[in-house]
């Protein structure tokens, strides 16, 4: 019923309780947005929210899930309390770097889930722990349990297929290092995000040398790529397009790029040994961006059509821009300003 077409997420499902929850905290982010643009003409009818309405209940079922979802005993969330009562829990990576990422983990669940992905803490009973995690080097395996029992009905013998070599039992997905990337940053700062990102670059390098996944996976080395109707425990190419999502963590990540519906928020969290970072062709609506940011100060500049103000929010200061009268605005940390 998700990306994951293996395993059953049935009755209680906290996949779909994360994802409602960030679908919460956007629509409330929408409907704030019209009802201060009363010049949007957007009509009010029956299907508008009370934003107000929205971000408690996101709350209630911030609150609800962190119970309701949390396996004390392994220190993370489980994918789904089954028709039975029964909880289940592989060591599901995706599902609990991915409740970081949306907000949806508590600060100390965060911790706990970061403190076992990385290696730091061991949990009993699972088959990979510790370096083994990021056996793949591209991204930890997506669960860390050996599963022979927990399937849809239309999966049959996973005992045949050895741990690793299928994407949903110890297999890994390049895509969701982006999670990964990004719950690092928050939970541990952006320094232990570039060192996992360095990590990475440095296997793509080597993929890059040989000539291509499919030249590097190419029997010669553990790994078999899943992908154009081949069956196999990684996930890089063919129908994986979320591979794309690894790069975006400098523009979404260590930038702090996030768009609104009359703006954009930017909140850099720079690498200690980064002096700036500049990205440019960032596309918001008609406009195009270029911003560049060092420890102390933000500087965007605007090219294109603007057809009104723009909130562009900075170290906690909110400017109303209007590009069409100024093609670039500078931001300082207040520590910065003499």
């Amino acid at each position: 019923d998700n990306y994951w077409d293996l395993l059953p997420f049935g009755n209680k499902d906290c996949y779909a309780t994360i994802l409602y929850y960030d679908a919460l905290l956007n629509m409330a982010s929408i409907e704030k947005a019209i009802l201060a643009h009363p010049e949007w003409n957007v009509p009010r009818g029956v299907l508008a929210f009370d934003p107000d309405f929205l971000l408690r209940h996101a709350r209630e079922v911030k609150n609800v899930g962190n119970k309701l979802f949390w396996n004390a005993k392994t220190g993370r969330f489980v994918n789904c309390i089954d028709a039975d009562g029964k909880l289940h829990d592989y060591g599901y990576t995706f599902l609990n770097l991915e409740a970081i990422y949306y907000d949806f983990a508590t600060p100390e669940h965060a911790r706990s889930i970061i403190d076992w992905v990385s290696g730091k803490r061991k949990v009993e009973g699972d088959t990979s722990y510790g370096e083994d995690i990021y056996h793949w080097r591209f991204a930890p395996r997506a669960t860390t349990k050996r599963n022979v029992d927990y399937y849809f009905w239309g999966w049959s013998a996973p005992e045949t297929i050895p741990f690793g070599g299928q994407v949903q039992d110890g297999g890994a997905v390049l895509g969701f290092s982006y999670h990964d990337l990004m719950a690092r940053i928050k939970t541990s700062g952006a320094n232990d995000a570039w060192k996992r990102l360095r990590e990475i670059i440095a296997w793509f390098d080597e993929v890059q040398a040989a000539g291509g996944y499919r030249k590097y996976y190419d029997g010669t080395r553990d790994g078999t790529l899943q992908g154009c109707g081949t069956p196999g425990g990684l996930g890089l190419d063919c129908e994986f397009f979320e591979s794309v999502l690894v790069p975006t963590v400098i523009l979404d990540g260590f930038l702090g790029f996030k768009p609104l519906p009359d703006g954009f928020i930017l909140e850099p969290n720079l690498p200690s040994d980064w002096p700036a970072l500049t990205v440019n062709r960032i596309r918001w609506r008609d406009l195009t961006l270029e911003v560049r940011a060092d420890h102390k100060t933000v500087t965007i500049t605007a090219d294109g059509f603007s057809d009104g103000p723009c909130l562009v929010q900075v170290f906690g200061e909110c400017r109303s821009v209007d590009w069409s009268k100024q093609k670039a605005v500078r931001f300082e940390k207040p520590s910065a300003r003499p």
